[in-house]
This record gives C-alpha cells, sequence and structure tokens, in this order.
C-alpha cells in the first residue's frame, strides 16, 4: 500500500514540476516577444503574400536606436530573433520566425512607404541597417547589411533606401572626422 502511495506523490510532484516549468518557459518565450508584438499591432501579415524573393536571413535584432550592445548598453527589451525568413514584395518586406522559435508571432508585412532604413551598428559590426516604421517609435528592427543588400538586389525602392543610409552613414562619419581634426593651424613665428 505504501508504494502506491509514494508513486502517486511522485507522478503528483512530476506532474506539477512539468507544469511550472513550462509555465516559466511560456513566460520568458512571451516576455522576450514583446518587441516583435508592437510591430504586430500595426502590421502583422493577415494575409499570406507570395513573396518577389524569399532568403532565410539568419538572425534580426529589435531594439531601441542607437543601443550597439543591446543589453549590455542598457537595452533591457532588446532580443535577438533567431532565424527570421525575408520576402521581398513590390511594396515592402514580411518577416516571419521560423518555427519552433515563431511561438505567438505572427508575421510582419513592413511596407516601403512607412519605412525608413538608417545606417546601425550592431555588436563589433559597423555597416548594418536599422529599419524603423511609421508608429512605431523608439524601437528598431536591425539587420545584417548583406541580407538587406541581398534584398534591395529585388526592390529599387529598397536599394535607393540602403544608398540614402550609406550616404548618411559618410556624412556622420566625415563629420565626426573633421570634429576630431583640427580646423585652423596655428601660424608660427
Amino acid at each position: 500500500m505504501g508504494e502506491i502511495f509514494e508513486q502517486l506523490y511522485m507522478a503528483l510532484v512530476s506532474a506539477l514540476s512539468l507544469a511550472f516549468f513550462g509555465g516559466l518557459a511560456f513566460y520568458i518565450i512571451y516576455a522576450s516577444n514583446s518587441r516583435w508584438r508592437e510591430y504586430e499591432l500595426l502590421y502583422a501579415a493577415f494575409e499570406p503574400r507570395v513573396p518577389i524573393a524569399k532568403k532565410l536571413a539568419g538572425m534580426v535584432r529589435i531594439s531601441q536606436p542607437g543601443f550597439r550592445w543591446g543589453h549590455l548598453s542598457g537595452d533591457l527589451k532588446s532580443h535577438r530573433h533567431p532565424p527570421v525568413t525575408i520576402g521581398v514584395h513590390d511594396d515592402g518586406l514580411s518577416l516571419s520566425i521560423v518555427p519552433p522559435f515563431k511561438y505567438g508571432c505572427r508575421d510582419l508585412f513592413l511596407p516601403f512607404d512607412k519605412m525608413t532604413i538608417e545606417p546601425a551598428a550592431w555588436d563589433l559590426l559597423d555597416k548594418e541597417y536599422g529599419i524603423r516604421m511609421e508608429g512605431v517609435d523608439g524601437i528598431e528592427i536591425l539587420m545584417f547589411s548583406n541580407v538587406l543588400e541581398w534584398a534591395a538586389e529585388s526592390s529599387e525602392i529598397l536599394g535607393l533606401m540602403l544608398q540614402r543610409a550609406d550616404l548618411l552613414r559618410e556624412l556622420s562619419s566625415s563629420a565626426g572626422s573633421q570634429a576630431l581634426s583640427p580646423t585652423r593651424q596655428t601660424p608660427q613665428r
């Protein structure tokens, strides 16, 4: 009789432990996708669309602009979303997190007419791009430059946006180098 109670006790403890750790895992997944959900409010893709080109982009990071190191630079809600598929359309980009990481996240469609691409830095990389969208203030989607350059091959609008971002990057770096170098030379006597 004692063995039955021991088996029931172990089953109950196992079930409660599984429920606790499952709930904890759900909460962590839900909390880490909070930035993605901010984009979902305005830019969720409700119907599937066939893209002109499609590619597994690797990782994207959603964070505040200017926070190069994510969590280490103070942006506590910065999150890296592992494998994301990017689709290029005539009028925008679609982003989709690859399952099983997709849990609770809908696909995004980012229209070009509400998009701005800015130069960005991501960890040790200096020549990346940040996608900012109208209505989603204070955060941007950071992507590797090779992914957006690939996408620009299929979209003239995106190519022009990347040229603008590169021009801004050049202007800010030349302004920074001019500020560091002396503008006047002192006459020698």
